[in-house]
């Protein structure tokens, strides 16, 4: 049972991962994108701030303009994936997100200038292959906007990836990294409110926002033990499950219908998004 725990974990994050982005797509009718992530970021960064006083760690850092790039480009990505999330089927938004490996896997070969090999060919073929063949059944009229949306939030998490890594290799703990998002990404978040849309609210939106943000941290608890005690290539390859559960949640919630040439779209993204984390040094946490 222990050597199955870390996989029940990352498949309990995958599930709260998916379950927010399903409320995600629910208050985008109501409330605007920056109300989303201010809650979305609100709950970790209340949590961790109290906790790191409580333990008295220290929240400032020599590394923070490291701590404050990684930060923003997260802030970043986190609005253009909401804002995919909101335009897009589920299951479309969620997979573009995740094309961060093939990004990485084009960051380590023209940045490290590292061999290509035939496995790195194959990932980014069928990688953009699954891109090219998503975006035309899928795409409805006013989506395009949306669609690179989504593509760029794995282009921009691919950027936070390769700060956090530095931060890692600077020492910095995984709790303060997160910290230091959350806090960045609530005063983003909240100064540009009062410039957004105008939002409805009712009780039910009300309960949704806060359980973003609850599903949220939870998820990131729950992958972060996944991953301090697995193998992290198959853990990172299994994070693709969220992808299921957005379908699933996509085909019951708003009777989202994927065809044929969609789900084949779909599947080399994933396929390639798999073959690229087997070619990237140090698997990455895709939700991180």
């Amino acid at each position: 049972m222990h050597g199955r725990a870390p996989a029940f974990w990352i498949l309990v994050a995958c599930l709260l991962f998916a379950t927010m982005s399903a409320l995600v797509k629910v208050t985008s009718s109501r409330v605007s994108l920056p109300e989303i992530v201010l809650f979305r970021a609100l709950p970790a960064a209340i949590a961790l701030f109290a906790l790191a006083r409580l333990r008295g760690d220290a929240i400032a850092s020599p590394h923070w303009k490291l701590h404050a790039a990684r930060s923003l480009v997260g802030v970043s990505g986190t609005f253009v994936g909401f804002y995919a999330v909101s335009k897009l089927p589920l299951a479309t938004a969620t997979t573009l997100e995740y094309t961060t490996p093939l990004f990485m896997l084009a960051y380590i070969v023209v940045l490290a200038r590292n061999h290509f090999t035939w496995q790195m060919a194959i990932a980014m073929m069928c990688g953009f292959c699954g891109v090219i063949v998503l975006l035309r059944p899928s795409l409805q009229a006013g989506q395009a906007l949306a669609f690179c949306a989504g593509l760029s939030s794995g282009a921009i998490a691919a950027v936070a990836y390769t700060l956090i890594r530095r931060l890692g290799e600077a020492g910095e703990p995984a709790w303060r990294i997160v910290l230091w998002y959350s806090l960045v990404a609530t005063v983003v978040a909240a100064a540009i409110v009062p410039f957004g849309a105008s939002s409805d609210y009712n009780a039910w939106t009300t309960i949704a926002l806060l359980a973003i943000g609850i599903l949220g941290l939870f998820a990131q608890l729950a992958m972060t033990r996944a991953f301090s005690s697995g193998q992290t290539t198959l853990l990172a390859s299994l994070q693709y499950s969220t992808v299921a559960f957005a379908a699933i949640y996509g085909i019951v919630l708003w009777g989202d219908t994927l065809s044929m040439a969609s789900v084949v779209g779909l599947s080399l993204i994933v396929f390639s998004g798999i073959l690229a984390l087997r070619r990237v040094r140090e698997p990455i946490q895709l939700d991180a």
